[in-house]
C-alpha cells in the first residue's frame, strides 16, 4: 500500500495557495481572510507566518521569477536537446499553467504569473519591474544558447539571424496569456508557437525535422 504524501507545511500552504489567488485576482483582489479561509486556518495565522501583505507579495514575486528562471533553464539551456523538442517542452509548460488557472472549456482567467505582474505594475512598482527583468534576461541568455547549439550540431543555419530570433521567441512566450484570454481555448497558443517553429525551420532549418 502506498502512503499519501503528507501535507505540505502550513507556511507553505499559505504561500501556495496564496499564488494562485493572486494569480486569479491580482494584488488588490484577495485579503489574507480569503487565504485563510481557503486552508482552514486563521487570519492570525497568515500574519503569524508572512506579517502584512506587502512581505508576502515580496516573497511571492521572487518566487514567481525564480520559478521562471528554473523552468527556463530547463527548457533551453540543458545541453544535448533538439530544438524541436524544446519548443515541445516549453510549450507544455505553459499549457499546464493555463490548464491549471482555466479548468472549464472557455475560461478565460489569466493564467500567467508575469501577465499578472506586468498588470499590477502600478501597485507593486520596482517589485514588479525586477522580477519581470529577471525573466527577460533568463530568456535572452538560454534562447542564445539553445540557439547556438542547434547552429553548433547543424540544425540550424550559421546565417540565421540569432538576436532577431531571441527577441521573437522571448515576446512571443510572454505574449500567450492575452492570446488565451482572446479566444477563450490554448489551441490559439499552439497554433502561433507551431506556425513560429515552422518558419524558423523553413527560414534556416537543416536535416531531419526532429533534428531540429
Amino acid at each position: 500500500m502506498t502512503r499519501e504524501a503528507p501535507p505540505a507545511p502550513t507556511r507553505e500552504r499559505i504561500r501556495q495557495v496564496a499564488a494562485d489567488l493572486y494569480v486569479l485576482r491580482g494584488h488588490d483582489g484577495f485579503s489574507f481572510g480569503d487565504v485563510a479561509a481557503a486552508i482552514g486556518t486563521t487570519r492570525a495565522n497568515i500574519h503569524h507566518h508572512y506579517g502584512n501583505k506587502h512581505r508576502l507579495m515580496a516573497e511571492l514575486l521572487d518566487g514567481f521569477a525564480g520559478d521562471a528562471e528554473a523552468r527556463i533553464m530547463q527548457h533551453w539551456a540543458r545541453p544535448g536537446v533538439p530544438f524541436a523538442q524544446r519548443f515541445h517542452l516549453q510549450r507544455e509548460d505553459l499549457r499546464r499553467f493555463y490548464h491549471h488557472f482555466n479548468r472549464q472549456p472557455g475560461d478565460r482567467n489569466v493564467w500567467s504569473p508575469l501577465s499578472r505582474l506586468r498588470l499590477d505594475m502600478p501597485v507593486l512598482g520596482e517589485a514588479a519591474m525586477v522580477a519581470l527583468e529577471r525573466v527577460n534576461r533568463s530568456y535572452e541568455t538560454c534562447l542564445k544558447q539553445a540557439l547556438a547549439e542547434a547552429v553548433a550540431v547543424g540544425s540550424f543555419s550559421p546565417e540565421i539571424a540569432a538576436e532577431d530570433v531571441v527577441g521573437l521567441l522571448r515576446g512571443t512566450f510572454l505574449s500567450c496569456g492575452p492570446m488565451t484570454q482572446d479566444s477563450g481555448s490554448f489551441a490559439e497558443v499552439e497554433r502561433v508557437l507551431g506556425a513560429l517553429e515552422r518558419m524558423l525551420n523553413a527560414a534556416w532549418g537543416r536535416g531531419p525535422a526532429q533534428d531540429r
